[in-house]
């Protein structure tokens, strides 16, 4: 049994087989030099290919406006844009005239070079390369006819988990929903054209993911995509684990689906506050047509990640603009910059010697980046006349840490009034709960601000010094060790004498089976990431609150095999 990680473009559980899609074409690229005499003759295949090409793109546009609709017809009529582009085919042919190649390997060159010029822009021109790889596939294909396809034919006409290095327009289309179980690649992007139509298919879509590498025709696959998973050739016990999943998923879905508007609430009604987690802006289409209670955390680091620079205030102002005005009214809790190991974008440089993970956290980053938090903080104040936005201060263990961060708001309302630009004056602020320091003085700082947040990734990293990374250590320890769960009692205990707000925004909200207990600790608002959002609304349709000895059960069952057993799951 193997296991794969990746990001998940769309939720829900699969089991079967896998078969591998590849695009033949991108495998044997022509390359070979031509003689000066016949640089018109090959000028002429590359037109005839556009020729075939267009017809081809025409085609699909047809098409796909019947089986997608508008938004079908909008992307294929980008492909044909991008084909009809005249500097790009006059590049092509000053390429094959300049270093006497054949028109393939002009093609090939020239693409490249604007996919790679588009993945240096922002995310979502970055999204774009999809579009483009998908045009010079076509345009390649049409000069010896050779397009996508299964590796290999199975012995008999049967759905599949699709493997492919990359989802495009073109392959969705050619692929018929009636054979797809789950969509697996290795790249992808949560709003790339192409995972938009395939959303449209309601199936599992996991991109990120070293598939071809591990994954061979003919394996048997599960994909879980509310975790991001991929499990290749289950042992028996994982098998039986995921066919009771998938039997319980087929029972509740069609529930589910007539309770989609309805607020979040267990099967006897008690009312519940579920948001979302949010690291990309593209993140919040993925919520659109959800009842949802606002945006619990939006981590700002990632926003900005694939750039050589720091994004300016009207960078960070036209984000939190389109985000607030895309929540409607909802609560936006945005964290300002946590830099970190694994939230380290190119363009800052720690002094030497700086531990990511131990030195530079939260507050103490401020004094180093000054100006950055400067910038953002102003941004976040401006775009919350837009919308309900709040702050929310990272790694916080004392109330100094508080101080610090609201220094730099103090200085960006004063700068704000005498540009004389808008903004709301009393932005609620709250904190992450993410260090052992934070919980146990959660009551001191609880006084200082509105709400609060529990990041159980980072508290339980820091309370087992232990990295969450590592593969070592998830073996030996179990994501709810019951250190954790003692640090959320008190915490939760300080929010009720404060009468505070707290919401738990870590990984261990994605386990719908770890909910009976947050409900028994006292937690009733969770925030999780916006493409689990949906099942776990599902599940929590479904559960019934339990009793105050659910809690004291929990704590019968200390030891590692028997928490596992408590939850009835077993723990990749």
């Amino acid at each position: 049994m193997k296991i794969l990680k990746g990001i998940s473009a769309n939720s829900g559980l699969a089991k079967g087989i896998a078969n591998v899609y590849t695009e033949e074409v991108e495998e044997n690229i022509p390359h070979y030099m031509i003689e000066e005499e016949k640089i018109e003759k090959e000028i002429a295949r590359l037109k005839e290919a556009y020729g075939k090409t267009r017809e081809v793109i025409e085609n699909m546009l047809k098409a796909s406006e019947e089986i997608f609709g508008k938004t079908g017809e909008e992307i294929f009529a980008a492909h044909g844009t991008i084909l009809e582009d005249e500097a790009l085919f006059e590049e092509i042919v000053a390429l094959i005239k300049k270093r006497l190649i054949n028109a393939e390997h002009a093609v090939n060159d020239v693409f490249d070079s604007y996919q790679e010029k588009f993945k240096r822009k922002d995310y979502h021109f970055s999204e774009m390369t999809h579009d483009i790889v998908d045009v010079r596939n076509r345009l390649l294909s049409s000069f010896d006819g050779v397009s996508g396809q299964f590796e290999c034919p199975l012995n008999e006409r049967q759905p599949v988990i699709v493997v492919s290095k990359r989802l495009t327009p073109s392959m969705v289309l050619n692929i018929a929903q009636s054979d797809v179980l789950a969509f697996v690649t290795e790249e992808g992007g949560l709003t790339s054209h192409a995972t938009i139509l395939a959303q449209n298919y309601g199936v599992p879509i996991i991109f990120g993911v070293n598939a071809t590498e591990n994954i061979d025709c003919g394996d048997s696959v599960i994909v879980d995509a509310s975790l991001g998973k991929v499990i290749i050739n289950p042992d028996k016990k994982t098998e039986k684990y995921y066919d009771e999943k998938l039997k319980e998923a087929e029972k509740r879905k069609k529930f589910c689906v007539i309770k989609k508007e309805e607020p979040t609430q267990t099967k006897k009604g008690v009312r519940l506050t579920l948001k979302a987690n949010i690291s990309l802006q593209a993140e919040i289409k993925l919520l659109e047509g959800l009842n949802y209670d606002g945006v619990g955390l939006l981590r700002s680091e990632f926003l900005f990640m694939n750039r050589d620079k720091p994004p300016t205030e009207e960078e960070w102002f036209k984000v939190y603009k389109n985000i607030a005005k895309a929540a409607k009214e909802k609560n936006v809790d945005i964290r300002l910059l946590d830099i970190s190991g694994d939230k380290m974008p190119a363009y800052l440089q720690l002094p030497s010697g700086e531990n990511n993970d131990l030195g530079i956290r939260g507050a103490r980053a401020i004094n180093i980046f000054y100006d950055m938090y400067l910038d953002q903080t102003k941004a976040i104040l401006r775009a919350s006349t837009h919308g309900n936005l709040r702050l929310l201060y990272p790694m916080i263990s004392d109330i100094s840490d508080i101080e610090s961060f609201r220094e730099v708001v103090k200085e960006a309302k004063s700068i704000l009034d005498e540009e004389g630009k808008e903004y709301k004056k009393d932005v609620k602020e709250g904190i992450m709960i993410e260090t052992p320091a934070a919980a146990v003085m959660a009551g001191i700082l609880l006084k200082h601000v509105d709400f609060a947040n529990i990041g159980s990734n980072d508290l339980l990293e820091y309370t087992l010094a232990a990295s969450r990374n590592s593969q070592i250590i998830e073996k030996r320890y179990h994501i709810l060790h019951p250190s954790l769960i003692r640090l959320m009692e008190i915490v939760i205990g300080e929010t009720r004498k404060y009468k505070k707000e707290i919401c738990l925004c870590g990984e261990i909200a994605s386990f719908e089976e770890f909910y009976p207990l947050f409900l028994s600790l006292g937690i009733n608002n969770f925030s999780v990431e916006a493409s689990k959002l949906s099942d776990i609304k599902c599940n929590l349709l479904h559960l019934e609150k339990p009793g105050k000895s659910y809690l004291d059960e929990f704590y019968k069952n200390l030891k590692k095999n028997d928490i596992e057993k408590f939850f009835k799951r077993r723990i990749f």
